[in-house]
């Protein structure tokens, strides 16, 4: 592992200061896996990954008095998840989850809230129009939208 630069120590010193104090709010945008997870459904003649599915090992029992573990096993389009740019032929030559640098993941993030358009209508889906009359040119450049943790909201998803 090479050596980090004073700079880049310095910037990670930053960083973490700033996150003790609560100057920077990290949003997770992850949701929880279950049995329940949202599983991207493709058509055909695409399969389809299977769900998510957990084995319990131990529970604190004759199996494993000490402790409580699993076995889980999930299809890679199930819940919140990244496509790496090799995961389609058109990148195959691209980086794989691996080696995508960190940098990429993070960015500035806009809120549109439709949680109660959603909540009247399960099959609300967030097209363009209501997005430019939001406010045109308030979108910072790579930003994403967020609420993923209520998909049964399509737009959210």
């Amino acid at each position: 592992m090479g050596e980090y630069s004073e700079a880049a120590k310095n910037v990670l010193s930053d960083f973490t200061a700033a996150l003790a104090e609560g100057r920077i709010e990290v949003v997770d945008l992850t949701a929880p896996l279950s049995d329940q997870a949202p599983i991207l459904q493709l058509p055909p003649p695409f399969a389809n990954t299977q769900g998510f599915a957990l084995q319990e090992i131990s529970h604190y029992d004759e199996r494993g008095p000490g402790w409580y573990w699993n076995n889980f096993s999930a299809g890679e389009h199930v819940g919140t998840h990244f496509d790496a740019p090799s995961h389609w032929i058109s990148g195959r030559s691209g980086l794989d989850v691996s080696q995508v640098p960190p940098r990429q993941l993070i960015g500035p993030a806009v809120v549109i809230d439709k949680s109660a358009e959603c909540a009247t209508n399960p099959d609300f889906l967030l097209e363009v129009a209501p997005i430019e009359e939001w406010q045109p040119g308030a979108t910072p450049t790579g930003a994403g939208g967020t609420g993923w943790s209520r998909p049964s909201c399509t737009a959210c998803a």
